[in-house]
């Protein structure tokens, strides 16, 4: 009987077959082994020239019922269901030269998106490479992401520090004005930025990655030595208050702030 990895085999051999796809790598949960039953597989394609839509479509129904594909995202996606087996799979492409360049800004310039921080440098880092047609990707992971620069864990910093702390309208600021009008889902978005902006300090602290979306504790603590005590238990604690609304959230974002800056401060970040 066919396996799913007889599939996957058969289907990256047809995205090989495509003249412009420069190289195909797994990256995810399934590859970085932090899986579980409800994780996908997700493919990363990487073109010279976009892929059409039929043209996906085309190799996909062979191995799917249920697809959906993306024609409109800043980076295209096809989603879908192996078909005989319940895994959900996804399928990302990227244009090369446009991953490069992201690279050679992040990496050689220090230029830094907020939004994403470090994370294209994190899947091109872990990523395994599948096919690679000239070894290009090979080669930019070897060239980009087998260190990580001083000066762009010092711009990160620099650009995270202030808003947590300095800032007059830094978080802890805010927090306190989403407590006293009890607003509720005001409290959870700030939650959710600041702790992206705490995290991402803490990853450059320790010149590691940032996966930035999924997992991204369980990569912490499994790839950063240095990070504040009680962690994730304060994280909880967070969630925990601002779910009641109370002020003993500004307490914990006190200690949490208190011992990122002592981390910070010890390595002359700050």
């Amino acid at each position: 009987m066919i396996n799913v990895n007889e599939i996957l085999h058969r289907m990256i051999a047809e995205f090989q077959r495509i003249e412009q796809v420069t190289a195909i790598a797994m990256v995810g949960s399934k590859f970085c082994n932090y899986q579980n039953d409800l994780s996908d597989i997700s493919i990363n394609v990487y073109y010279t020239a976009p892929i059409s839509k039929e043209m996906r479509s085309e190799i996909l129904t062979k191995f799917s019922n249920d697809i959906e594909l993306s024609g409109t995202d800043i980076v295209e996606t096809d989603c879908f269901q192996l078909r005989d087996f319940c895994i959900e799979m996804t399928i990302c492409y990227f244009c090369f030269e446009e991953i490069e360049n992201k690279l050679i800004q992040l990496m050689k310039d220090a230029v830094i998106n907020q939004k994403n921080s470090t994370k294209v440098a994190y899947f091109v880092h872990y990523s395994n490479i599948i096919f690679d047609r000239h070894e290009k990707l090979n080669q930019l992971k070897q060239d980009y992401t087998s260190s990580y620069p001083d000066e762009l864990r010092r711009n990160i910093v620099q650009i995270n520090y202030p808003k947590l702390k300095k800032e007059s309208k830094c978080y802890y600021h805010q927090f306190e004005r989403a407590l006293s009008r009890r607003d509720f889902p005001h409290l959870i978005s700030l939650l959710n930025d600041y702790l992206t902006i705490y995290i991402d300090s803490i990853f450059a602290l320790n010149k590691q990655f940032n996966p930035v979306e999924k997992r991204v504790l369980q990569v912490m603590d499994e790839t950063c030595p240095i990070v504040p005590k009680m962690l994730k238990e304060n994280i909880e604690l967070l969630f925990v208050y601002a779910s009641r609304c109370d002020k003993h959230l500004l307490q914990v974002l006190s200690i949490m702030m208190n011992q990122l800056d002592h981390l910070l401060k010890k390595e002359e970040l700050v």
